[in-house]
């Protein structure tokens, strides 16, 4: 009778587990639609072109690669102080 029980409890239990799964997935979902939203409300507010945007998003090559020195150079030497760190 004890096993029946716990068993039973267990299938409920894992029931509402997939339940809240699938409620959590459709809530992160609405979540990630509304902050969208929120930012075309601020590009639209803001009369802001798409090649701003562009330009806003685009990766400057130069700065990535003087980031990515500077990290192997931490990398190998530890923490150093600014002025230890290569000019790029």
């Amino acid at each position: 009778m004890k096993m029946e029980r716990i068993e039973k409890d267990l299938a409920r239990v894992r029931e509402q587990s997939a339940r809240l799964q699938e409620r959590q997935r459709i809530l992160e979902e609405e979540l990630r639609m509304a902050e969208d939203a929120e930012k075309m409300k601020f590009i639209e507010k803001n009369r802001i072109s798409l090649d701003k945007l562009i330009l806003l998003n685009k990766v400057n090559e130069d700065e990535l690669l003087c980031l990515l020195k500077r990290k192997e150079h931490e990398g190998k030497e530890g923490a150093c102080d600014e002025k230890e760190q290569p000019i790029c």
